[in-house]
């Protein structure tokens, strides 16, 4: 199925990401400018889900009103972040959902300049779901680290970040919505999606730079496979 997309929306959880947040929504509005100046018929918003937070995150999100808003719930899961967003968008929703396509990130995490662009194209090209890929930020892994990560990496074929995911609304409630848990939400709805037979698309080239930290707000996660994959070598 393909239709051009009139509203494209982004959703991203934030727990206690004071530090890193300001950086991931600079970066998110460039590539918004980006987009709106080649793609003025389409709609764009942004709306960062603060959870549990205690920190200075709600003041940094209002300093960048009215471009993001800020939806406040109390889940301390990054499942429910998601799904909370992702139903308050639909329901504001001006568009039919087979033209709404809604991207997440995460508040430890920067776009690059095209990255709302490239999900753009997929989604106009028929896709009902489009995964991208990931590195860890400069500076936040040694050298031997990195290189495991390389590795490993480019041995795997198919990644899934929420930090780096596009879905079509109308896709998205045909297979559930995000799940309420922890962690790998992301990896559930991917994988629901394939099983369904939804047309599921790699964007390799569409790669968001994301925290390199061992210790995340979740048990596993990027951070808990940069800690297994990364932090000990394979043969210890």
């Amino acid at each position: 199925m393909s239709a051009r997309i009139r509203a494209l929306s982004v959703v991203m959880p934030a727990r206690d990401e004071a530090r890193l947040l300001p950086a991931a929504l600079d970066a998110l509005e460039e590539a918004r400018t980006a987009l709106e100046h080649l793609r003025p018929d389409v709609t764009t918003e942004v709306l960062v889900v603060l959870d549990s937070c205690v920190d200075t995150s709600a003041e940094i999100v209002a300093s960048h009103t009215p471009r993001v808003r800020a939806l406040e719930i109390d889940a301390g899961s990054v499942g429910a972040a998601r799904s909370a967003g992702v139903a308050a968008l639909l329901r504001d929703a001006a568009h039919p959902p087979a033209q709404h396509w809604i991207c997440t990130t995460d508040a430890d995490s920067t776009v690059p300049l095209h990255w709302l662009l490239d999900h753009l194209r997929a989604a106009e090209a028929g896709a009902a779901l489009a995964l991208g890929h990931v590195r860890p930020r400069s500076g936040d892994l040694g050298e031997s680290e990195l290189s495991r990560w390389r590795e490993d990496y480019a041995r795997t074929l198919l990644h899934i970040h929420g930090a780096n995911l596009g879905v079509r609304a109308d896709a998205y409630r045909r297979l559930g919505g995000f799940t309420a848990v922890v962690e790998h939400e992301d990896v559930s709805l991917a994988l629901r999606a394939r099983a369904a037979g939804e047309t599921v698309v790699l964007l390799p080239e569409s790669i968001v730079t994301t925290s390199g930290r061992l210790e995340g707000r979740t048990p596993g996660g990027f951070a808990g496979y940069l800690r297994d994959r990364c932090a000990v070598p394979e043969w210890s």
